[in-house]
């Protein structure tokens, strides 16, 4: 999801303060263009396709719902896209999105259609696409993303229309959902081959920075583009079932990185890939590497209990986290590691008030759980109630 760190800019940022992080390189097709012509055409028409109009959300939001999005107020509607967000209601701000794109011409039935690409109506777009992905709407997603192509287009980039702006219109996380997207359609593998073009494009630009001697914090926000990439050439493999090549890959970034707060990260990720591929030798040489990164802290007791589910030492897993008094550990790593072993100890019920205990409850894994633990011992107008909560 988003970075909400600006509550009044998530959307409408200063074209200075990111000039360096909206620089990228020219393409061919930019390049074909005539100067006298260019400014002209349009050639990225987006719109929303007409299979989704509305996404039901809950009565009790509808008058909040109403009171950010009665008409187009960017700062109000950016409020509301927050605020939903934040309450984890995201069938609202994905509601919010339709509502702000039809506004500027870009709705229901307006894709292949002209219409006005600014810096607000992309973020506006990565932001629908992040929340389409987080609600597995991948069909959507797919359709709707069509129209921006290779990202190449010579209307994506500031000097298409300003002479006194550069750099591309298209945010880097919508760079990196582009490059994933393929994933879900009946080519996936087509995403590897757009994950490594991207990954060849951010290496060339962390070459030039340094080529021009940019300053230090420049490159190395690139860098951290660059390993982000990286991050998710692994995590594509691995949903691929590429489970070898990807655990090599992640494991030679554990390695290689100096950051200890990283590499604990990393290295808890490794032990989780191995749990899931089934990989008992890896699981074990991981949690041991966790475990002493984090000896005598709860995150190392944390690591021996899901290693003990592992094995299906329930009761051994139930010890290890008993070991952590409640008021000494909130993470929600924690709490979904304890409430794991409540369902697998027989406890459903109290699995759910455990897991609901996290806050915000974050969309994707840790709602998915608190769903299929629900499914075990709600009925289905309590399990909606506490679903909205």
């Amino acid at each position: 999801m988003p970075e909400l760190k600006d509550k009044n800019r998530m959307l409408n940022y200063d074209y200075d303060s990111h000039k360096h992080l909206l620089y990228w390189p020219e393409s061919n097709r930019y390049k074909t263009t005539k100067p006298e012509t260019r400014g002209t055409m349009q050639y990225t028409m987006p719109g929303i396709k007409e299979e989704f109009i509305r996404s039901p959300i809950d009565h009790r939001y509808q008058e909040t719902f109403t009171k950010f999005f009665s008409s187009y107020d960017l700062d109000l509607n950016q409020k509301g896209l927050i605020w939903f967000i934040k309450k984890g209601v995201l069938e609202g701000a994905l509601n919010g999105t339709s509502d702000m794109l039809t506004w500027l011409g870009q709705g229901k039935d307006k894709a292949g259609r002209p219409s006005e690409i600014t810096q607000i109506t992309m973020e506006l777009w990565t932001l629908r696409f992040q929340l389409l992905l987080n609600l597995r709407m991948h069909a959507q997603l797919l359709a709707e993303l069509a129209a921006f192509e290779d990202l190449d287009a010579p209307d994506l980039f500031y000097q298409y229309k300003s002479a006194d702006k550069t750099g591309s219109l298209v945010p880097f996380s919508l760079r990196i959902i582009h490059a994933e997207a393929l994933r879900f359609s009946p080519f996936p593998w087509h995403s590897m081959i757009r994950i490594e073009a991207l990954q060849s494009q951010v290496e060339q630009i962390v070459n030039i920075f340094r080529m021009q001697n940019a300053p230090a914090s420049q490159i190395e926000d690139w860098e951290k583009r660059l390993q982000c990439v990286k991050y998710l050439f692994v995590r594509v493999l691995h949903e691929l079932g590429e489970y070898k090549i990807a655990i090599k890959t992640l494991d030679k970034a554990r390695q290689e990185t100096k950051n200890q707060e990283e590499k604990v990260v990393l290295t808890r990720a490794l032990m989780r890939m191995a749990m899931q591929a089934g990989d008992e030798k890896a699981m074990h040489y991981f949690a041991e590497k966790a475990s002493h990164l984090s000896n005598g802290t709860n995150l190392m007791i944390v690591h021996k209990a899901m290693r003990s589910i592992f094995l299906g030492s329930n009761n051994h897993a139930q010890d290890y986290i008993g070991r952590i008094k409640e008021n000494e550990d909130q993470t929600p790593q924690f709490l979904n590691t304890k409430s794991i072993i409540q369902l697998y100890t027989g406890r459903a019920r109290d699995a759910v008030q455990t897991i609901s205990m996290i806050r915000p409850i974050v969309p994707g894994p840790t709602t998915t759980n608190l769903k299929t633990i629900a499914e075990l011992c709600y009925s289905t107008a309590a399990k909606d109630e506490l679903l909205i909560r």
